[in-house]
């Protein structure tokens, strides 16, 4: 009994010695991407890392030391021992095994294979649940019928490796054909992420493994945790038969459980201070898992949040109060635990638009058509934006003669949070929706297109993601709403197909068509191309230029794609410039978030609000409108209310939209001043984001506060820092009065809270 305590105990020293290894390797990659006077020391992340790792590496390595034991009762044995075990069986048993190792290998190789291959056409497919389901069905009926396939070729391999055996010996080698065949899947497996594109195209069937170079598909944590685990495994049979007193043994037990204090006081501390655990959550691959892991097991009150470890939660008795909850204003109940309660509405923000409006609205030419262009993930570097590639000649030349809004934000970062709610005109906390990802809206929300047709437009568009069809809700109020240009793939983003040719294609059969166009019409197309995956095409410039790195190279790529999606909204625009009807058509022109290219160590989106995520460009073309810029801060939440007056209909009553109409600023004469608003950022926690508000306040870009929930703030000068790299949340007498703005701009939302749904594969 006390070997095996004594094997036990060495195997959590193993692990918890490991996990100081990846606590120093993940504090150092966390401590060079936080930065600004206010960024915790690497000391604090490296210890704070490996104070919330330490009850994982305690977990890993107890289940480690128990079944190594259950497994060895004797003594452990070195991966040696376990070769020369394999190699000492009698002849019959070793050509058995010499069999089935390669027969095991390859059924899980070609299992993983195949499994990846269904899985990709079958998420293109369907509701999130549905496709789930038919993705465990099908890898389970795979993984049987292979193994079943196994079993029948044991025979037959065992009888030509033992027949071959008499030339090559090896052959009946367990540990040598169970070698080989794992070094050859590698290989494949090597190969296929080296061929294969991040969309696992390329490469042939291998190619699905080039999935694994995406950027947002960390696998770091796997590595540090396989770490863990052999430091577990490893410990025990490096001691093994080594001389072990007492002392020894002591020393061993408490370098293991000594760490373990400090995870106690790690509990308290990154709630005093939340710049670590921000750090923490952002940069540690493995700690922010194991961070997110405690707080769940601290969440007394099954609320979503814990009052330790950095959570925020201010009353963890209490499921009614807590960093995610509805704050409801003025009833002097701090129910979301950001300190205060929120403060009673002061004004409508229609109210307060109107009296600091520097012009009365004015009219709108009558009658017009509206038609509505919507880029996926389009960056505000476009050619009317100021940016020096020609990536967007055709927009370029429709801003020319247009109204172009120099600083307009989305509501949120990636599309399930910000596209159903830029046409609800209601910010993302307010809309009726479910849980997920990528969230379904329920029917009692109108979206503009009912609005419209309501009042008598024909309404009618096209998009070529499987995210636009009917059970997203999305297409409510629309006549016509045309999939077709939608490919096999589903065009995820994982995939490599283009659509902007066939979109273009849709849209201009829709607006030749007299049915759509002979009275007042609006039309919606969503170009998804600029989405990852990018791909080349023809005639397009070269814009790498002297680019040198991943990030600079990936962006070139992404400039191709923003030229090729470019060249068929050109397409669009041409044909409505050519209808007799052509003058009489608004053309607006938005993104429903950004994307970034290695600003704040990231490569993709829908994670966080900095500027190269939710600011986008937007353009409107108004006839009658002379051209000019809008220099001053603006919201996706006021593009309802804007083309309500476009249309030309009635304002809903109060509190049906949440934002300002924009047509002043439309209609504005040359040298006329513009009105500063502030703008809220909203997006609601999903099940792989967490929650993320804010607001820009102030003369613009002005000051941008962030909130991760309760009281966690960051806060930003974006005159003086435009890249977002000096954290001012810790300056009382700038943060105090942002904080009041923004409470006062929730104070006005009519939030919803909606639980998310259980995390399961993204679509």
């Amino acid at each position: 009994m006390r070997r095996w305590l004594v094997r036990f105990l060495f195997s959590l020293f193993g692990a918890v010695a490991c996990a100081i290894v990846v606590a120093l390797a993940e504090g150092r990659t966390a401590s060079l991407a936080v930065s600004g006077s206010h960024a915790p020391s690497l000391l604090a992340l490296i210890l704070a890392d490996l104070s919330l790792l330490e009850p994982l590496a305690l977990v890993v390595g107890g289940a480690v030391g128990f079944f190594a034991i259950f497994a060895e009762p004797a003594h452990p044995s070195t991966l040696g021992d376990h070769a020369r075990r394999l190699r000492d069986e009698p002849v019959l048993t070793r050509s058995r095994s010499a069999a089935v190792a390669p027969l095991v290998v390859l059924v899980a190789f070609t299992w993983a294979l195949a499994a990846a291959h269904c899985a990709r056409g079958a998420l293109a497919e369907g509701t999130p649940a549905a496709s789930g389901l038919r993705v465990a069905v099908t890898t389970l009926g795979l993984f049987a019928a292979l193994a079943a396939c196994g079993l029948a070729l044991l025979p037959w391999l065992r009888r030509a490796l033992a027949a071959g055996a008499a030339h090559v010996p090896w052959l009946v080698d367990p540990v040598t054909t169970g070698g080989v065949s794992v070094a050859l899947a590698a290989v494949l497996f090597a190969w296929g992420v080296h061929s294969g594109d991040t969309g696992g195209d390329g490469g042939g069937a291998l190619g699905i493994f080039g999935v694994l170079k995406r950027p947002e598909l960390d696998l770091r944590p796997v590595l540090n945790l396989t770490a863990i685990a052999l430091g577990a495994y490893l410990a025990p049979v490096a001691f093994a038969g080594r001389p072990r007193g007492a002392p020894f043994v002591a020393l061993a037990a408490s370098l293991a459980i000594a760490p373990l204090g400090m995870t106690v006081v790690a509990a308290q501390k990154l709630g005093r201070d939340p710049t670590v655990a921000r750090a923490i959550e952002r940069h540690a691959p493995l700690a922010k898992l194991a961070l997110a892991t405690l707080r769940k097991a601290t969440d007394r009150d099954h609320d979503g949040a814990s009052a330790y470890f950095g959570g925020g939660d201010c009353d963890d008795h209490d499921p009614s109060r807590s960093p995610l909850a509805v704050d409801i204003p003025g009833n002097g109940i701090d129910e979301d635990c950001s300190g205060a309660d929120l403060p009673a509405p002061v004004a409508t923000p229609a109210s307060a638009v109107a009296k600091s409006s520097p012009h009365p609205t004015r009219a709108v030419t009558p009658d017009l058509n509206i038609v509505f262009i919507t880029i996926d993930t389009l960056r505000i570097d476009l050619g009317f934006m100021g940016y020096a590639k020609p990536v967007s000649t055709n927009l370029d030349r429709l801003a020319a003669r247009g109204v172009v809004f120099d600083r307009a934000y989305a509501m949120a970062s990636y599309t399930g949070k910000s596209i159903g709610p830029m046409l609800i005109g209601k910010y993302p906390s307010e809309t009726l929706r479910d849980g997920g990802h990528f969230n379904t809206y329920a029917s009692q929300n109108t979206f503009f297109a009912e609005r419209v047709k309501k009042a008598g437009f024909k309404t009618f568009g096209a998009a070529s993601h499987w995210y636009f069809a009917a059970w997203s809700g999305l297409t409510q109020g629309f006549d016509d709403f045309d999939l077709s240009a939608k490919p096999p793939s589903g065009q995820g983003d994982t995939d490599t197909s283009t659509t902007s040719k066939e979109l273009a294609d849709v849209a201009l059969h829709q607006l030749a068509r007299k049915a759509n166009t002979s009275g007042r019409f609006f039309a919606w197309y969503h170009f998804f191309d600029p989405h990852a995956q990018y791909m080349p095409h023809e005639g397009a410039p070269d814009f790498r230029g002297d680019a040198k790195g991943g990030s600079a190279i990936m962006k070139a790529q992404y400039e191709g794609e923003v030229w090729f999606t470019d060249k068929h909204v050109g397409r669009i625009l041409d044909f409505i410039a050519a209808q007799p009807w052509g003058e009489r058509t608004a053309i607006v022109v938005t993104a429903d978030h950004g994307e970034t290219f290695a600003e704040h160590g990231m490569s993709f989106h829908g994670v966080d609000v900095w500027e190269p995520l939710v600011r986008v460009p937007l353009l409107v073309y108004l006839p009658g409108a002379a051209a000019h810029h809008v220099p001053v801060k603006r919201g996706h939440i006021d593009l309802v209310p804007t083309l309500m007056d476009v249309a030309g209909l009635e304002k809903a009553g109060d509190g049906e939209l949440s934002g300002e109409s924009m047509l002043d600023d439309l209609l504005a004469a040359p040298g006329e001043d513009f009105a500063e608003r502030n703008v809220s950022i909203d997006m609601p926690p999903g099940p792989y984001t967490g929650l993320r508000r804010g607001i820009l306040t102030g003369k613009t870009p002005g000051m941008k506060l962030v909130s991760s929930g309760g009281a966690q703030y960051q806060l930003f000068d974006l005159t003086a820092d435009p890249g977002e790299l000096e954290d001012l949340a810790g300056d009382p007498a700038k943060l105090a009065p942002v904080v009041d703005a923004f409470q006062q701009a929730r104070s006005r939302m009519k939030e919803i809270y909606v639980k998310p749904d259980e995390p399961k594969p993204p679509p």
